[in-house]
């Protein structure tokens, strides 16, 4: 068996197939140094979101720590301030306040002055008709007079006339002729007085059934009209305040929110913590103070995370914004497809932006920043810091 065994160990086809074997071994294992170009020093790293507090205050005990995993967006309380000045939102609620008690108060006189319009208003149509049914029945009294005193004129006349014709024939004397002749021409003045009367309140009648009252021509309108119109003056006058209470209201109410609103971002700050974030550090320490401008967390982006690789600076014309790249993590099986998203050379100079992690930079190196897909899971902190193996297209 022994003998056998030493026998197929120096065969000659076993030897020239571990051969074989081991020198496909050495070009699988060079293979990648030949097709792709592999990168030197390769890290995670990804951009941090900084958070400070716009106001002076206590830092809320309930900050989340470092390393928290954010996986949707949420509203989180980060300070509250220690006191903050209302004295003016107070002031200008005093003085909503009293302008809308003083509105209210012109509202409620303009509503009664509606009122007592409408009451002169019935007023003046009772007048109007009173003073029309008095100025029918005295025109009609008045006609009734002047038929009564054209009788009475007629007959004065007829006997003016019997007593001239006695007298020419020397049966009445001169005396008896001058009276009656006085009586005629009185009784025919009279009614010419009475029908000039009757003429007038005819006028009149006509002029009220417009409206018009003629009281001797002094006035035209009665008192409860002239009532009415001084109302519909101070009416007016009152909408007027009115209307510019109203525009002073909404210029208060515009005022008062935005006041409001300054004082809620002055009594507490909340902030609007992203998703796919994880809480990278907590410069504040929760329920300590903080000043304005105080920086309170930082959070890793892992939506934009990326791999840095270093390359020799001969390489500059092979890489390319845009071109694809193989990222594989160390101590990882898996590899994953990313993009050239920069490319800067070795005496280029940082954008400065804040990042996870940031080791020394060769400064005879070529910096490539390789961006990642985003991460399946917020687990081991997106991954920032680990060492990468990253390869290149080198055709």
């Amino acid at each position: 068996m022994t003998q056998r065994f030493e026998t197929i160990i120096r065969s000659r086809r076993l030897r020239m197939a571990a051969a074989v074997a081991m020198a496909a071994t050495a070009l699988w294992a060079f293979s990648p140094y030949v097709t792709s170009e592999v990168g030197g020093e390769a890290y995670v790293s990804a951009p941090l979101i900084r958070i400070a507090s716009p106001i002076a205050g206590m830092v809320a005990s309930d900050l989340p720590a470092a390393g928290t995993a954010l996986r949707r967006a949420e509203t989180r309380l980060m300070v509250t301030a220690h006191g903050v000045d209302t004295s003016a939102l107070l002031a200008l609620r005093g003085e909503a306040a009293a302008l809308a008690a003083s509105l209210a108060l012109t509202e409620r006189q303009i509503g009664e002055l509606r009122l007592a319009g409408a009451r002169l208003s019935g007023r003046s149509r009772a007048f109007g008709a009173a003073a029309q049914d008095r100025l029918g029945a005295s025109l009609a009294a008045a006609r009734d007079d002047v038929t009564a005193c054209h009788a009475e004129s007629a007959e004065a006349v007829l006997q003016r006339d019997r007593t001239e014709t006695l007298a020419a024939q020397r049966f009445a004397t001169f005396t008896q002729r001058d009276r009656a002749r006085a009586v005629a021409a009185s009784a025919a003045a009279r009614c010419a007085a009475l029908a000039g009367r009757a003429q007038a309140l005819d006028i009149e009648g006509r002029a009220a059934a417009h409206g018009l009252y003629l009281a001797g021509a002094a006035m035209d309108a009665s008192y409860g009209d002239q009532q009415r119109d001084r109302l519909v003056l101070r009416r007016q006058e009152l909408e007027s305040i009115a209307a510019n209470a109203r525009t002073r209201l909404a210029q208060l109410d515009g005022q008062i929110a935005a006041e409001d609103l300054r004082t809620r971002r002055a009594a507490a700050f909340a902030a609007l913590l992203p998703a796919s974030t994880i809480v990278w550090s907590q410069p504040a320490a929760r329920g300590t103070s903080v000043a304005a401008g105080g920086s309170l967390i930082e959070l890793a982006d892992c939506q934009r995370r990326y791999v840095e690789v270093s390359l020799p600076e001969r390489r500059m014309e092979a890489i390319l914004p845009g071109a694809r790249a193989k990222v594989r993590l160390i101590g990882s099986d898996q590899w994953q497809n990313g993009h050239v998203a920069s490319v800067m050379g070795a005496a280029g100079r940082p954008d400065g932006a804040m990042v996870a992690a940031n080791p020394d930079h060769d400064a005879r190196a070529l910096t490539v920043t390789v961006a990642l897909p985003p991460p399946v899971t917020l687990a081991r902190r997106c991954d920032v810091g680990r060492l990468a193996e990253v390869r290149f297209d080198r055709w």
